[in-house]
């Protein structure tokens, strides 16, 4: 027994060694992210008509929960208002934050635009759903509080969705509903086929103010969106690094 022991113990690292190993690692990948970063160029300014300077979008997770005051119930309030019923629960939207804590590994997030501490919309972004095709992304569940629309939220909050789509992923896919005559349904249709250049394979709509329509459009991810989203997923691997080096290090100086 005494034997074993002893070998047990020629073999195990010191927990300060493990920690500077690991840290090291770190520093290897934060230098070959920017060596990355130095090759990608960055994406272009969405302007001020897009986006105020005072407007960040984040993605959500769990942590937010303890973070922020009421707000499960501030993101219930903002999607199911936009949508004019129950789009979702308090624990639909408990669990679409949890789907952000897996970082960078998450297939879908939620993202969450804001002003100070003023939630203004959400929206949605899954990688692969399965009711896509292969290699198809998908953004939704787009709200924006009543008194922050036609301010360049909604294109800030999709302009978020996208560049994280276009780091994976070929094509992106909508869904909508039209009915011909209808006010909001043709502002839809104009911002959705418009100016965020989806295209619906069945072509245009009918005319036929008899029956409301499902489209389901696509959009290809080209050179330039592909090249941003590569940008912006690296920049964000990069924060990830940082903060894991960060709580490394905090941790090996309390030793």
């Amino acid at each position: 027994a005494v034997a074993s022991s002893t070998q047990d113990r020629s073999v195990a690292l010191p927990v300060g060694a493990m920690m500077a190993a690991r840290i090291r690692r770190l520093e290897t990948q934060l230098q070959e992210v920017d060596t990355a970063l130095a090759d990608s160029p960055p994406p272009p300014p969405l302007g001020r008509e897009v986006s105020g300077a005072d407007v960040i979008v984040t993605i959500g997770t769990s942590a937010l929960v303890e973070q922020v005051a009421d707000v499960v119930r501030r993101i219930e309030e903002v999607v199911n208002q936009a949508y004019t019923y129950r789009r979702v629960s308090r624990a639909d939207v408990r669990d679409r934050l949890a789907m952000g804590d897996a970082g960078l590994r998450a297939n879908r997030v939620l993202h969450l635009a804001w002003r100070g501490d003023e939630l203004l919309g959400a929206c949605s972004s899954t990688y692969q759903p399965p009711w896509t095709p292969e290699g198809c992304g998908h953004w939704g569940l787009l709200s924006v509080i009543p008194e922050a629309q036609s301010t360049g939220v909604a294109s800030a909050l999709v302009r978020a969705a996208e560049l994280r789509l276009a780091a994976a992923c070929e094509m992106i896919q909508i869904e909508y509903e039209y009915t011909p005559g209808d006010e909001y349904s043709g502002r839809l249709l104009q911002w959705y086929e418009g100016k965020c250049g989806f295209e619906c394979p069945s072509g245009p709509p009918r005319n036929d103010r008899r029956y409301t329509q499902f489209r389901k459009c696509f959009k290809r991810v080209g050179p330039e969106l592909s090249a941003a989203g590569r940008h912006a997923h690296l920049t964000a691997m990069r924060a990830h690094i940082e903060r894991e080096k960060g709580r490394l290090e905090a941790e090996a100086e309390a030793e």
